[in-house]
C-alpha cells in the first residue's frame, strides 16, 4: 500500500445542513473518494481503501506532470478529492466512472481517457513540503490548496469540465448553492466547519452532507423473506416493469404489516420471493436512476391515495 496513504475523513448524513458564521458548503460529487500524493518524480493516487488509481486515469496524472515546475516548491504534496466523469460543472456521472474503474486493458483505459475524460476535484490540502497540516483549520488549508491551484494554472471560481484537475470552491451562500445543486442535479451539499482539522479514519459531524434527493411514487411487486427487501415497479409502456428495491426508512411494524399483506395477497412466489399484483402505492426517496434502476431508494410513506396506474416512467421522469 502506498506510504503516504491516509485513510480518509468521512462526513456525517444528515437530512439538514446546518447554518451560521462557521459553516461553508461546497457542491458534492458523485465519483471515486482520492487521495492524490505528488512529487517531482511521481504521482499516486489512492482509493479510500487504499486501492491504486492513478494507472485507470492516467490522464491526470500527465496533466499535472506538465504543470510540476511551477508546483515544485510545495512538493511533496498529499490532497484529498474526488476523482469523477464530470456531466456537467456541478454534477458526475456515478455510470462512467464505474465503467472507467472497472477496465484493465492498457488500450481500452487510453479510448476511455479520451471518450470519458476524468477530473480529480481537489477539495483539502493535507500536506505541502512533506509536511502534514492536517491540524490546521479547514479555511487555512483550502487557502493553501487555493495557491497551488492558481499556480497549476486552473480556474479556482468554478469546476471546468474540460480540465483534468479541478478546485472545488465553497461558499457561505447557502441558499444559493441549494438552488444551484438542485437545477444541475447534483449529488448533494457538504457543510464544513471552518475551523475544522482533518483527522484520518473517522466520520466527523465537522462536516455534513445533505443528499439532493428524487422522490417518486411506485407499487409494490414483492418481497424477498430471505434479505426483506420490497421490489417496487412502474408502468412502462404499458408493462409492468421492475424499477428497484428497498428496505431502509419503514419501521419494523409497518415492515411486518406489509409482508404480512403480500402474503395473504400472493400471486405466485420464486424462491424465496413472493410476488404480489400492483395494487399498493409507496413513495419513495431516492439519488437517482443507474441503468433503469433506483439507486439508494428510501421509504417515505404509503400512498393509498394514488392508483397503481398512474405510478408510470413517464410521471417518474415528468416529477424529476
Amino acid at each position: 500500500m502506498n506510504q503516504h496513504f491516509l485513510k480518509p475523513m468521512l462526513p456525517t448524513l444528515s437530512e439538514n445542513l446546518p447554518e451560521g458564521d462557521n459553516w461553508v458548503y461546497e457542491v458534492k460529487y458523485d465519483g471515486f473518494r482520492c487521495l492524490l500524493y505528488w512529487d517531482a518524480e511521481s504521482i499516486i493516487m489512492t482509493s479510500r481503501n487504499g486501492h491504486p488509481l492513478h494507472h485507470i486515469f492516467p490522464e491526470i496524472a500527465t496533466f499535472l506532470m506538465n504543470h510540476k515546475n511551477n508546483v515544485s516548491p510545495y512538493f511533496p504534496l498529499l490532497m484529498d478529492g474526488e476523482l469523477c466523469v464530470l456531466d456537467n460543472p456541478f454534477k458526475a456521472s456515478f455510470e462512467n466512472i464505474q465503467k472507467r474503474g472497472r477496465l484493465k486493458s492498457s488500450e481500452k483505459i487510453k479510448q476511455a481517457s479520451s471518450a470519458f475524460p476524468s477530473s480529480f476535484c481537489a477539495f483539502d490540502l493535507l500536506k505541502v513540503n512533506g509536511k502534514s497540516i492536517c491540524n490546521e483549520p479547514f479555511l487555512k488549508r483550502k487557502q493553501v490548496l487555493n495557491k497551488v491551484c492558481k499556480e497549476i494554472g486552473i480556474p479556482i471560481q468554478n469546476v471546468s469540465l474540460n480540465s483534468p484537475f479541478n478546485y472545488i470552491p465553497f461558499t457561505h451562500d447557502l441558499n444559493h448553492i441549494q438552488e444551484t445543486v438542485v437545477h444541475h442535479l447534483s449529488e448533494g451539499i457538504v457543510a464544513k466547519k471552518t475551523t475544522s482539522k482533518w483527522s484520518a479514519s473517522i466520520r466527523t459531524s465537522n462536516w455534513i452532507k445533505v443528499k439532493n434527493l428524487m422522490i417518486g411514487t411506485f407499487f409494490l411487486l414483492g418481497v424477498d423473506t430471505e434479505n426483506g427487501f420490497f421490489h417496487v415497479g412502474v408502468l412502462k409502456e404499458n408493462s409492468v416493469t421492475f424499477i428497484g428495491l428497498f428496505a431502509h426508512g419503514i419501521s419494523d411494524q409497518e415492515k411486518e404489516a406489509l409482508i404480512q399483506i403480500v402474503k395473504n395477497n400472493q400471486s405466485g412466489q420464486k424462491g424465496s420471493l413472493i410476488t404480489i399484483a400492483p395494487s399498493i402505492c409507496v413513495e419513495l426517496s431516492y439519488l437517482e436512476m443507474y441503468k433503469n434502476q433506483l439507486r439508494q431508494p428510501r421509504f417515505l410513506r404509503f400512498r393509498f391515495d394514488v392508483k397503481w396506474e398512474d405510478c408510470t416512467w413517464e410521471n417518474l421522469q415528468k416529477n424529476n
